[in-house]
């Protein structure tokens, strides 16, 4: 079962990476209170979020998808986690998009705004702490259950393209920066 080792040790540092970016988010929103502090705080915050959005769009969920389409129907307990984990992230997801939007007013020197939005980013770093851990844990779990190592094969596969598209994606950045530069100046 090489291949689900290898899986699994791609998705757990890609787990570690996420945990990384939601430290950050927090580093980001202890500052001081005054006016000034809070629009840089909510700034700074708001970059954290949209690259912890990018990572996980862009780079974590897609290396997952063949391995959770395999896992449904395999059984009733991991059609439940599957959907419990779906559950999760999507309210993951509405916190960060509900804190963006007030760390955006925040930005623009909404005091309140600033704390709602550091009650909803509390709220999201619990929520998906759990979530990380369940993957980690019981998703593991699931997988090493029921796929085979033909499936893993499939799945280690499907990883590997996506590293690719990730690489290619990375290596494009730079001239697609350098591109609209031009046509800015």
């Amino acid at each position: 079962m090489l291949a689900a080792e290898c899986a699994w040790a791609i998705l757990r540092a890609e787990h570690a990476r996420t945990r990384e970016l939601l430290a950050r988010l927090t580093t980001a929103m202890k500052a001081e209170q005054d006016e000034a502090c809070v629009r840089r705080r909510a700034t700074t915050a708001i970059r954290v979020i949209e690259r912890l959005e990018a990572f996980e769009e862009a780079t974590h969920r897609p290396k997952g998808v063949v391995m959770l389409d395999m896992l449904r129907g395999r059984s009733s307990e991991a059609d439940e986690l599957l959907e419990q984990l779906g559950s999760e992230s999507a309210c993951c997801s509405d916190l960060l998009s509900q804190a963006k939007a007030a760390l955006k007013l925040a930005e623009a020197g909404d005091m309140n705004a600033a704390v709602k939005a550091e009650a909803l980013l509390q709220q999201h770093r619990q929520l998906m702490y759990v979530h990380l851990d369940k993957e980690d844990t019981l998703l593991h779990s699931q997988t090493a259950l029921l796929l085979t190592a033909e499936e893993w094969v499939a799945v280690v596969s499907s990883i590997s393209k996506e590293v690719g598209a990730a690489r290619e994606r990375e290596r494009r950045r730079p001239q697609l920066h350098r591109q609209a530069s031009k046509l800015a100046s």
